[in-house]
């Protein structure tokens, strides 16, 4: 009984705490603007910009990720990020293989040895042209990808930019780390180094594990380039196929294991000395831990190739017309 008078008492409280408000005046509070789509669904959202906003911003806010900011660029060609004006941001990945009806993308990849300021050989690239190439891929829209971004370009797990390209450096010249790193700081961009193991630190003219260690905390990939730069399709002379292959195996696996200990890494790439490759070299890489291994064979990388032999430019000449030469990023065919 004391239970029903007293749920009694509480309602009848409550009933005259709702006549009460209903007297009173009504307070709406203010709300300040808030910045909303203009229509969303699971693919794309329609956006008015507000005038301070820039593609990093909305890239963070819908995409969740500023380094995404390509995806919006992308999606609004020609299109001035002004105050009223509406944007498209795509919320999914479209075209993963970079398809087309009129052909399909194709990723450069660019590889350099060694830098100077004044230079004599052919591997080596004087240090303001070097400049000058990074400067030009920066004002000309090409977007720098990681070898993250490449395997998954090629394993057809997400798209990538259209103007896509890979930086590689190869052998471990002190070079890369004291003028080659610099300027692509500056730049925004990061590159992949392929080192042999032996040759590390040997020397002044070699970069250090320490320096290789700072440029890995800024970004920078480190891969295998084998121990000591040996051709890995070539036997030495009264070698038998049976001590070829163990010192092919010791070459390739011997490297990353170096190189996982002293980075603290998985290393997954692998730059074929001399560009040089079969398909033993191939099967025996794959069999190390390798997951990506590049040549030296002219030409840009569809997501469709076999990932262990990769094409890969080098840029031998200080010629600005045969470096741009290597930035196509299409290939054009009728897939229709």
């Amino acid at each position: 009984m004391r239970f029903i008078h007293l749920m009694a008492s509480i309602f009848i409280w409550i009933c005259w705490l709702c006549l009460l408000s209903s007297c009173a005046p009504t307070i709406t509070s203010v709300k300040q603007p808030t910045k909303t789509a203009i229509y969303q669904s699971e693919d794309y959202v329609l956006y008015r910009l507000d005038g301070s906003e820039t593609p990093q911003h909305l890239a963070e806010r819908f995409l969740g990720d500023k380094k995404s900011s390509w995806k919006i660029e992308e999606a609004n060609p020609d299109q001035p990020f002004l105050e009223g004006q509406l944007i498209t941001i795509p919320l999914k990945d479209k075209n993963k293989g970079g398809l087309s009806a009129n052909g399909y993308q194709i990723v450069p990849v660019l590889t350099y040895h060694r830098f100077s300021g004044d230079c004599s050989s052919h591997l080596c690239i004087a240090d303001r042209i070097f400049d000058q190439q990074m400067r030009y891929l920066k004002e000309n829209g090409y977007h720098v990808i990681t070898p993250d971004d490449l395997l998954a370009f090629l394993e057809y797990r997400y798209a990538i930019p259209k103007k896509s390209v890979m930086i590689t450096m190869d052998d471990g010249f002190r070079s890369v780390y004291e003028i080659a790193y610099p300027i692509l700081k500056t730049y925004g961009f990061t590159a992949t180094l392929f080192i042999y193991t032996d040759y590390i630190g040997v020397s002044d003219s070699a970069i250090t594990w320490e320096q290789l260690r700072e440029m890995k905390a800024s970004g920078f990939t480190i891969g295998s380039h084998t121990m000591t730069h040996a051709d890995l399709t070539l036997k030495m002379e009264g070698e038998t196929d049976h001590d070829f292959l163990a010192r092919i195996k010791r070459e390739l696996s011997g490297s990353k294991e170096i190189i996982d200990q002293k980075l603290g890494q998985d290393t997954f790439l692998l730059a074929y000395p001399f560009g040089k490759y079969d398909q033993r070299a191939m099967e025996c890489s794959r069999q190390a831990g390798y997951t990506v291994a590049m040549t030296v064979k002219r030409g840009g990388n569809a997501f469709f190739v076999d990932p262990l032999s990769l094409r890969r430019d080098q840029i031998l000449t200080e010629d600005m017309n045969l470096f741009l030469s290597t930035l196509i990023t299409f290939h054009q065919m009728s897939l229709e």
